[in-house]
């Protein structure tokens, strides 16, 4: 089995789940840069169909223990021809559950063949200074892990004249329900936002508007934070009472750091 280009399709609102991917597809092949399919921001990339003779790695970050739902509906975008793909699900330290085996079996399911698969941490979308949860992971040390992933990988395209059966990997099938969206937004502060508009192109689900002041839809938040993160003057904060008591428990019970797991 050979591979003679990567391709990789990520989702990553807050870029954890794209610096691994990143990572990993650098090592997979020296021929030439990864072709990057960024599925992250609306309307989305057009669709892509990836050659049977290059690889792809395919990067999502969990909720709740399963795929992101948005993630699962843009991947719909991107297809194989029987091509040979890696699945990478990152999570926020606490479980990934679900995720990897769903991942696995929509990427076959849209004719991609999973030879690898992988679970790595990321900094919570809820982490912050005083509530820290998983704290600047992926570190240099996960990056390390990533990139000797990508070689094994490589070694194993190079040495397997034929593709092996189906992957199995950790997970429940059927998968285990999703626990309910919480039907809250991230609260703005019109006092401190200068209405910049550096939030708004960073939204996955297309939620903020700004006018004379920044609205967020409640309908289409996913609660990925990444409005948080990016506001250069701290005007956007988690307030509702639910995602407050989440946020905690994380901090409270998620702290023990969790090494990724391989599967090949």
């Amino acid at each position: 089995m050979t591979a003679t280009k990567v391709h990789t399709a990520v989702f990553s609102p807050t870029g954890t789940t794209r610096k691994l991917v990143s990572a990993l597809a650098q090592s997979l092949s020296a021929e030439a840069p990864a072709v990057v399919h960024d599925l992250t921001y609306p309307p989305g990339m057009d669709e892509t169909v990836v050659s049977g003779d290059h690889i792809a790695v395919i990067g999502v970050p969990v909720y709740a223990g399963r795929v992101a739902p948005l993630a699962a509906q843009r991947l719909k975008r991107f297809r194989g021809q029987k091509t040979p793909a890696v699945v990478v699900v990152v999570y926020g330290n606490r479980e990934f559950e679900d995720a990897l085996v769903e991942l696995r079996d929509m990427a076959e399911w849209l004719s991609f063949e999973v030879i690898a698969g992988c679970s790595f941490i990321g900094e919570h979308s809820f982490s912050s200074t005083d509530s820290p949860i998983a704290q600047a992971r992926p570190d240099a040390a996960d990056l390390v892990i990533a990139r000797e992933f990508g070689m094994k990988i490589a070694q194993l395209i190079q040495s397997e004249p034929t593709r092996r059966e189906h992957l199995h990997l950790p997970g429940n099938v059927p998968y285990l329900a999703a626990t309910p969206t919480i039907p809250f937004t991230p609260k703005v502060d019109e006092e401190i936002c200068t209405l910049c508009g550096a939030c708004q192109p960073l939204c996955p689900g297309g939620a903020i508007a700004i006018t004379d002041a920044v609205s967020i839809d409640v309908e289409n938040c996913i609660h990925c934070c990444a409005c948080i993160k990016i506001c250069p003057v701290d005007a956007v904060s988690i307030h509702a009472p639910p995602l407050l008591e989440k946020k905690h428990w994380l901090h409270e019970n998620c702290s023990t750091r969790k090494e990724p797991q391989l599967f090949i």
